[in-house]
């Protein structure tokens, strides 16, 4: 799909994958795509997401200046069609991008079914010489069938005093042009792979390489066609997701990751997640991702050298309590991130019936991200508070839905007021009840780790509402609006410069696009219209034809979620500048120069956020053509500026600058003043 691409430091490449090289032109939902990425002159992360979606704070590939580092993942598709993919180095990277499978989607039934298995090695490490192959026959091994198996799922692991490239293939078919493994002198490399099954059951394995390479490959699930296999499941996608930030692992220690519920990854009937796992430490290591409750992997999922980011992807089986475990084979502590990509749902799906309101949301939901420590008052049931670099925020979840949710930070109070009545409840795993405004619905209300909270609308019956509004009382300067970019709301305020025409938007708080599934875990149409300062929540719960031509109706309950999030300290900064402030801007790089000096003066110096506007100034020393670019862009098309940060716990503008992102909006977007 991309053969030697360069992309230039902070800039967005749009891939089109609908109708080429052989994918469906329609129904994708998610690809399988090995991402292989190198450095010009210095190292940085790949990101790769879905087009239509805002760049996630996820890894995809960690790469280096000495060698191509490649990372197979599962992920989604744009609606349209395409992906985009994200150089954050400081320098110009050259990017391959293969595609080993696709799958379509939810109401498609073509294709195989995958299994997923705890890690088990299937070829211990073999000498495999320069130019040389090797035949794996995996089928009848590590809990892979002897038949009916279509292609197996791989973790390959190569390492030698040479350097060298290794391409694992289909047995009988012709030798790939680009490779799995490209690995440097000395140091184990691996990569994860979906492998068709070959002539006569197998792979071959090629060692493209001057010296001899030490190969192992561990199978962690496999693909069949077979009905009547025990736990195939299909594979699902998601927009990349952070679920783990910065767990420290000690030396030869584990941390739990619970993925389920987060990003609409199923609390039930999930054997699987798409996980890619980045470590940084200062020895060298690896880290083995498992099933809880199994022993450890055989092989690292990826390893790492002293000072330097490694990222790899597994798709991961969960243990019986729906989690992964994830183990440090090195002798110094590692930090550790995790980004959810994509899932296995079971193709025969069970859905006990929930025997309570709670049960029933956490069953959709989970409670990994729920907090379980809350303080709580007269008035009261739950009180949560984070603190970070963009400051404060407390949340407090009344007993008296009236008086509604209060949301303080230094841009003030929100209040939001729940469709609610009756006094609260919580429930042991931290979910607040009340009853609905109907006697046909009910309200619950997570407090989450990340410092927002979840409300939930429970619809008990077809008689329920399918609306729920939500007034708002907001902070003094801020505004409500409904993001067209992906269907989220967002509460905005308006900074102006005393001494500049330089107007800006800044996110306060995103809630994200809603969802609604009913008990068959079913997806249904769910909207936010605005009116005033009330967000409507709609859930359309029209029977529709699925793919055989049957009509489906809703299974109830139904479970729909508006989620309310800061916009800085865990989710991406945004500060949209108005039509004018971007002419203003485009004058000033015309008059002074399109120079670095100009942009951070311009641009950063108008940033309200202390992190971000340090961030942006050091982050244009090597970003500056993706902030001309965006600049003429925003120009010539009669629209705004954006800058976005990411501004984590415990950031700087050292730590934070890699992170920042310009980009263009059009004048019909809610945020870009026409003034």
């Amino acid at each position: 799909m991309l053969d030697n691409v360069a992309v230039e430091p902070g800039a967005t490449l749009t891939v089109r994958l609908s109708g080429t090289a052989g994918l469906p032109a329609t129904g994708l939902d998610s690809v399988a795509v090995n991402v292989a990425a190198k450095g010009d002159s210095d190292s940085g992360t790949v990101v790769v997401y879905p087009s239509g979606e805002l760049e996630p704070d996820a890894t995809s590939v960690s790469y280096d200046k000495a060698h191509y580092a490649s990372t197979t993942l599962v992920t989604r598709v744009g609606s349209d069609g395409q992906i985009k993919v994200v150089n954050q180095g400081t320098a110009t990277m050259r990017v391959y991008l293969d595609v080993q499978g696709y799958t379509l989607r939810q109401d498609d039934s073509q294709g195989s079914s995958y299994v997923a298995l705890p890690p088990q090695r299937v070829l211990n490490p073999t000498g495999l010489g320069g130019g040389g192959n090797l035949e794996l026959k995996p089928l009848g091994k590590g809990g892979v069938p002897a038949a009916d198996v279509t292609a197996v799922a791989l973790t390959v692991t190569a390492k030698s005093t040479s350097t060298g490239t290794i391409r694992v293939y289909p047995a009988g078919e012709g030798w790939p042009a680009d490779a799995t493994i490209d690995y440097p002198k000395d140091a184990a490399q691996q990569n994860f792979a979906i492998v068709k099954i070959g002539a006569n059951g197998a792979v071959n394995i090629h060692n493209l390489g001057w010296g001899s390479a030490d190969v192992a490959v561990d199978v962690v699930g496999y693909f069949t066609r077979s009905t009547g296999t025990a736990q195939r499941a299909d594979l699902r996608s998601v927009p990349p997701v952070r679920v783990a930030e910065k767990l420290v692992i000690p030396a030869g220690g584990d941390k739990v990751v619970d993925p389920r519920g987060v990003a609409g990854v199923p609390v039930l009937n999930t054997t699987a997640v798409g996980i890619s796992v980045t470590a940084f430490g200062t020895g060298t290591g690896g880290i083995q991702v498992h099933p809880t409750q199994t022993a450890a992997a055989p092989g690292p999922t990826v390893s790492y050298v002293p000072d330097s980011e490694a990222t790899g992807f597994t798709l991961a089986k969960l243990g019986g309590d729906g989690k992964v475990n994830l183990h440090n084979t090195g002798s110094s502590p590692v930090t550790v991130w995790v980004d959810v990509l994509s899932y296995a749902e079971l193709v025969d799906r069970s859905f006990p019936a929930p025997s309570t309101v709670g049960e029933a949301i956490e069953n959709i939901t989970g409670t990994a991200d729920v907090s379980g420590t809350v303080d709580s008052d007269s008035e009261n049931i739950a009180i949560t508070t984070k603190t970070d670099d963009s400051g404060t925020t407390t949340v407090k979840v009344p007993r008296d839905p009236q008086q509604g949710i209060k949301v303080s930070n230094d841009s003030g109070t929100t209040t939001l007021k729940l469709p609610a009545s009756g006094t609260a409840t919580r429930t042991a795993g931290g979910t607040v009840l009340y009853d609905g405004t109907s006697a046909h619905h009910s309200i619950g209300v997570q407090p989450t780790t990340d410092g927002g909270f979840r409300t939930f609308a429970h619809l008990d019956d077809a008689s329920a509402p399918t609306s729920y509004s939500f007034p708002l009382d907001l902070p003094t300067g801020t505004r409500l609006a409904v993001d067209e970019l992906d269907g989220s709301a967002l509460i905005v305020k308006e900074h102006a410069s005393t001494t500049e025409p330089a107007v800006l938007l800044e996110e306060v708080t995103r809630i994200q696009k809603p969802w609604a599934k009913d008990a068959n875990g079913r997806t249904w149409p769910t909207s936010y219209t605005i009116e005033g300062n009330t967000l409507k929540l709609n859930i359309d719960l029209t029977p529709a034809a699925d793919t055989s031509g049957a009509t489906v109706s809703p299974r109830f309950p139904v479970v729909a979620d508006p989620w309310v999030k800061r916009n800085c300290g865990i989710v991406t900064c945004s500060w949209y500048f108005s039509k004018a402030t971007t002419r203003w801007i485009k004058s000033k790089f015309d008059n002074h120069g399109w120079k670095v000096a100009t942009a951070s003066t311009v641009i950063c110096g108008n940033l309200p956020h202390p992190v971000a506007k340090g961030a942006c100034a050091i982050a244009i020393a090597y970003y500056y053509n993706s902030a001309f670019n965006n600049t003429r862009a925003a120009y010539n098309r009669g629209g705004c500026l954006v800058v976005r940060v990411n501004v984590l716990w415990g950031a700087t503008p050292a730590t934070a600058w890699r992170t920042v992102r310009f980009d263009n909006v059009p004048l019909s977007n809610r945020y870009c003043y026409s003034s």
